[in-house]
């Protein structure tokens, strides 16, 4: 048995249905901040009585209200929620709840009409009426923990009725203490014992004396007797005055005197310690009556550093599938993204997309080659995209590295363009691609074809994607010689505007494809390469050459560096010299270092000089206005 399916409306983020599909292990929700993750989590608390929300916690602020002019809240707040597979006596036991042979269905009603006390109606109810009979102790069946963001882990695992700790031991310890034959209780009720009757002992001569000044005071008819002891000996009370202590390393043979006061530990290492201390709880071989355990946690990543959360995350995964717990858990973290099976990742898309529910990436159009290929690559960098409001998909290094700024000098002009008198009246775009929120991801290849179908469909099989745009930038890639008819001689090519050679890059043909998409787009550049096109546009070689000898003289390559001066010394012109152009712009190509050159050419580009006369390859214009939010080419 485990949570399917949730839907919600009215509540929080969500004011039209919206529905989150579930999978019985872990289940990982990213998106952005606002899209309503912990509306989410919060949702499933309220409907399944978590401790916390055990009692009405719904609040005026609780109720959806939009942002437009005159916008009201909700009348109502409606979570439902579906539970599948269930199986052996599950039926049976949710028999109440049950909507169909396996499934069983939990309602929440909430009417916005604040009573005397300042709490709101609410009904709930199980199956599909609700006037079905509705029985509350089917609520002991379902183990529903929740964990904060911002854990005190400190004080929940110091001794107190609410101790994390008691509960653990309470819980292990449930038949024992149904039996009356709990542990330590006659141990400790020997203890006190002796602390009473040996007189040679301090608590025991405390004892006394406080007996004697109270006999002294009101006399024996109206004094009272005292007794000094460690607590009630019943269990509950023992296991309540408990707490745990640490040592930063775990030893074969545990020297209890070294072991120190959680106040003395890290706030990372105390989180840890508090959620080991419910995975126990959970996996300590639940009792029969448990049909349905939830672990909702919130932001695991709090004061982990990324190989602790990566290690964090791979044990939960693990033990969400061995020991049969549903763990619904949000980030904002991409380490913690990366870590784990794509299929258990559902995205949240931010309003205000028109979407009517969250994407599980294991229903989009991903064949197994593909699956295993972007769950090997999302490794922290690329996982970025999870998180993005859009995505601009480059092949390497070269574009990862100068995209950004290239961006700026699109984004002013368009938005320069966008204020001139007379023009037609357009929205402005964001200054840059951070404030669009758009993440740069370098593949480190030519795989669109496994990427973009997280976006779009690529061969009209895929209905499910992630509503976020995500442009593509590829290579044209022409062969490198073509053959003298002639002669037969074979020589190098130099694409040039006019004379465009066809492309070898097998995932350009995409760019046709996608175009009827939503929200997909792949621009492919005109000649070669990202830096030959760059060359070849407007006067852009004369500072490129520039920064190319540069660094060949600093590399020691004297050569390289008198022949690129020399083009760097050049006038160039933006409209002519296309074939002295093309020449200096292989050259350039061939004897640069890619990453190393885009850093210090994204250094001079940056400079305020250059950035008004540098010149943009309009395929790269295009991508950064689309996803930016601009129209498309």
């Amino acid at each position: 048995m485990y949570l399917k399916n949730l839907t919600i409306a009215g509540y929080r983020t969500f004011g039209q249905e919206f529905q989150i599909e579930f999978a019985p292990g872990l289940n990982v929700l990213v998106g952005e901040n606002a899209s309503g993750k912990s509306a989410v989590v919060d949702a499933v608390r309220e409907l399944l009585l978590e401790d916390e929300f055990g009692r009405s916690s719904i609040k005026t602020t609780d109720f959806h209200r939009g942002f437009n002019a005159g916008a009201t809240a909700a009348t109502e707040i409606r979570i439902t929620g579906t539970f599948g597979d269930l199986k052996d006596h599950e039926p049976i036991a949710f028999l109440p709840w049950m909507v169909s042979d396996s499934e069983a269905a939990l309602h929440l009603q909430v009417e916005n009409k604040e009573g005397p006390r300042g709490r709101y109606h609410r009904a709930l109810w199980g199956g599909p009426s609700r006037a079905s009979m509705f029985e509350r102790e089917l609520f002991d069946r379902i183990n529903c923990i929740y964990l904060p963001p911002l854990r005190d882990a400190e004080a929940k695992l110091q001794e107190g009725r609410g101790s994390r700790l008691a509960r653990l031991l309470k819980s292990l310890n449930q038949d024992a203490i149904k039996a009356g034959k709990a542990p330590l209780q006659n141990e400790v009720a020997e203890f006190n014992r002796a602390l009473a009757d040996d007189d040679t002992k301090a608590i025991a001569h405390a004892n006394k004396l406080i007996r004697g000044a109270l006999k002294d005071a009101i006399g024996e008819i109206f004094g009272q007797d005292t007794s000094i002891r460690f607590s009630d000996s019943s269990f509950t009370r023992i296991v309540e005055s408990l707490r745990l202590f640490y040592f930063p390393q775990i030893q074969v043979k545990p020297m209890q005197d070294l072991f120190r006061s959680l106040e003395e530990n890290s706030l990372g290492y105390n989180n840890l310690l508090y959620l080991a201390t419910v995975l126990a709880e959970l996996s300590s071989g639940a009792p029969a009556e448990d049909y349905l355990r939830i672990l909702l946690v919130e932001e695991p990543e709090a004061h982990l550093h990324p190989q602790l959360q990566t290690r964090l995350l791979k044990h939960l995964e693990q033990m969400a599938q061995q020991k049969g717990i549903q763990i619904i858990l949000t980030t904002h973290s991409p380490v913690l993204a990366a870590a784990v099976s794509l299929r258990t990742v559902i995205h949240l898309p931010t309003a205000p997309q028109p979407v009517t529910g969250a994407v599980c990436l294991r229903r989009c159009d991903l064949p197994p080659t593909t699956d295993q290929f972007i769950t090997r690559w999302l490794d922290a960098t690329k996982s970025t995209l999870l998180f993005a409001k859009a995505v601009i998909l480059v092949e390497g290094i070269a574009e990862a590295l100068v995209l950004a700024q290239l961006a700026r000098i699109v984004l002013a002009r368009y938005n320069a363009k966008a204020t001139e008198p007379g023009q037609p009246l357009k929205a402005l775009l964001p200054i840059s691609l951070e404030d669009a929120g758009v993440s740069v991801i370098n593949m480190n290849g030519i795989y669109f074809h496994h990427f973009m179908r997280l976006f779009c469909s690529l061969d009209g099989k895929g209905t499910v994607h992630l509503p976020v745009r995500c442009a593509g930038i590829t290579d044209n890639d022409p062969p490198h010689e073509e053959t003298d008819e002639a002669t037969g001689a074979t020589k190098a090519i130099l694409p040039i505007p006019t004379k465009i050679f066809a492309g070898t890059n097998p995932d350009a043909k995409y760019a046709t494809v996608v175009k009827t998409s939503a929200n997909t787009r792949l621009y492919v550049n005109a000649l070669k390469t990202f830096e030959y096109d760059l060359a070849m546009e407007g006067a852009n070689m004369k500072l490129m050459a520039a920064v190319a000898g540069k660094l060949a003289s600093d590399a020691g390559r004297p050569k390289i560096a008198e022949k690129l001066a020399a083009c760097a010394a050049k006038a160039w012109t933006p409209d002519a010299d296309w074939l002295p152009r093309a020449d200096a712009a292989l050259y350039l190509l061939e004897h640069i270092d890619k990453g190393e050159f885009a850093q210090a050419l994204g250094d001079e580009i940056a400079k305020p000089e250059n950035a008004a006369a540098f010149a943009i390859p309009a395929y790269l214009t295009n991508a950064v206005i689309w996803a930016c939010g601009g129209p498309d080419a």
